[in-house]
């Protein structure tokens, strides 16, 4: 697969292109179902399945490039194989049969099926096919030995069960993987086929030369997944941040604690009543009061303080599963934005200092005269790293933050980040403009070519309203946003390359 960017650039700079001939594929399989569909061909040679060139986004009912969907470096031609990364979690009982180039793979399931988080269920259906029994086992309250039930299980191996995929781990032996795929069943020992991967400044000493080695082999490995502290960064590796929190160590946490997986909404699966305080109160008394959060009842609530959306995945921003508390000295250490900046998007860090400072005592950080007057999302917009760049984007557009400390400023900085060179970059910043008043009706293409999404830009930057609210600092003699001093700060943005692997 071809990057679309470089041939868009080919073609502006009069460079020939290559017409492949017409290839015929059937599409074999489609996964994804509420945020986006990719389509799976299969490989003239071998049981192999590579993604169709082209992703599905189904909120926006459009076709985009699959690299446009993924936070990678612009540059470069991936193709991306099912077989042996999307199996290990996205079927039951995947086999990847790997033997040298080819591949005889093999599920027992395709998709998240029941026997992924309760175990195989050949035993469990035999037994139930007798209707007496059936009933005499629900009637009885007791646990039925032919078949797994998370919900029983003790609150660390319930966790550790969803840890087997929402983590970062590797199989202690690939090659083993690669050809006869996975032996662990639900209500194993993860531990057994599984090593869970620790940044190593929270792994212990005994785990430093297996990190150390890792990094040998890959040394983008850990910036692919998690911050500089190693507190998770990308989508889908909750359990690894759950397992820092100091919740979770007292032994009573678990996924099931607030996540149900049947009857609850498809996007984040909250049982009913833990989309709120109720999900920490119930262990936390009085953590919801004003004198706790300073904050008014409603305003904020424990998760947007403690569980910011600082992970990044799905062109978006998704909660931090690392139950944390907002520290500016790791903020300016790691670069991982702090949950008052991502609600308060108009207030500069030195705002966010000063609160901590009065409220919990915090030791003021030295800051910039930029991070002492601009808004601190606004530099993450503008400066920051590609994941940065996204997480801020989506802030200026999210609902509860715009509420707080938005308005129709955003949209000279989101349009600037149309020109961004990651196309994931891009496509979030989109998103976060269309949920502004003032760019209804504007067609916004990420994918376009430089010069329409430069003239998109422009038009964009021209609907702002003069003499709005400039928590930027960017505003221009005509009293509407400076757009040369946002191309000034834009070029000044963190270029090195951001590779997060969802």
């Amino acid at each position: 697969m071809v990057d679309p960017a470089d041939k868009r650039a080919r073609a502006e700079a009069g460079a020939p292109l290559t017409v492949a001939p017409m290839v015929e594929r059937r599409v074999v399989m489609i996964t994804g179902s509420h945020h986006m569909q990719v389509y799976w061909v299969a490989a003239t040679v071998g049981r192999t399945l590579h993604a169709f060139p082209f992703a599905w986004l189904i909120a926006e009912g459009r076709w985009v490039p699959v690299e446009s969907t993924l936070l990678r470096p612009p540059e470069g031609d991936v193709v991306y194989t099912w077989n042996e990364v999307c199996i290990a979690c996205h079927a039951v009982a995947g086999r990847p049969g790997v033997a040298e180039d080819l591949r005889d793979t093999r599920v027992a399931e395709l998709g998240i099926a029941c026997e992924a988080c309760h175990g195989p269920g050949e035993a469990h259906a035999a037994r139930h096919r007798d209707p007496l029994r059936r009933y005499l086992q629900h009637w009885s309250g007791a646990a039925d030995p032919s078949i797994v039930q998370p919900a029983r299980l003790p609150a660390p191996a319930s966790a550790e069960l969803c840890g087997r995929c929402h983590s970062v781990g590797l199989f202690h032996d690939e090659a083993a993987w690669r050809r006869d795929g996975d032996s662990h069943r639900a209500g194993d020992d993860l531990s057994a086929t599984q090593r869970l991967v620790r940044h190593p400044l929270r792994a212990s000493r005994e785990e430093g030369p297996a990190i150390d080695a890792l990094l040998e082999q890959d040394p983008d490995f850990l910036a692919g997944r998690m911050w500089s502290d190693g507190m998770v960064r990308v989508t889908g590796r909750e359990y690894s941040g759950l397992r820092e929190s100091a919740c979770f160590a007292g032994g009573e946490l678990s996924c099931l604690s607030c996540h149900r997986m049947h009857g609850a909404p498809p996007d984040d699966q909250l049982a009913a009543g833990m989309d709120g305080d109720a999900a920490c109160v119930g262990c936390h008394a009085g953590a919801a009061s004003a004198e706790h959060s300073h904050h008014s009842p409603g305003a904020a609530g424990c998760m947007d303080c403690h569980m910011p959306h600082t992970t990044y995945g799905l062109l978006g921003a998704m909660r931090s599963h690392l139950i944390d508390r907002p520290d500016l000295a790791l903020t300016l250490t790691t670069g991982r934005p702090d949950a008052c900046s991502l609600c308060h998007i108009d207030r500069p860090l030195a705002w966010t200092a000063e609160a901590l400072a009065r409220w919990y005592g915090h030791e003021r950080p030295e800051l910039s005269a930029l991070q002492t007057e601009v808004s601190a999302v606004a530099l993450w917009a503008l400066r920051g790293d590609a994941g940065q760049r996204a997480l801020a984007a989506w802030h200026l557009g999210w609902g509860p933050a715009r509420a707080v400390g938005g308005g129709d400023w955003q949209v000279a900085i989101l349009a600037a980040l149309l020109m961004d060179p990651y196309a994931a970059v891009r496509h979030v910043a989109a998103r976060a403009l269309r949920r502004l008043p003032v760019s209804a009706g504007v067609e916004i293409d990420p994918d376009g070519s430089v010069e329409a999404r430069a003239a998109v830009r422009d038009v964009l930057i021209g609907l702002q309203p003069r003499g709005a609210a400039d928590p930027a600092r960017l505003r221009g003699a005509d009293g509407g946003p400076d757009a040369a001093a946002i191309r000034r700060l834009n070029t000044e943005r963190d270029e090195r390359p951001v590779d997060l692997r969802e």
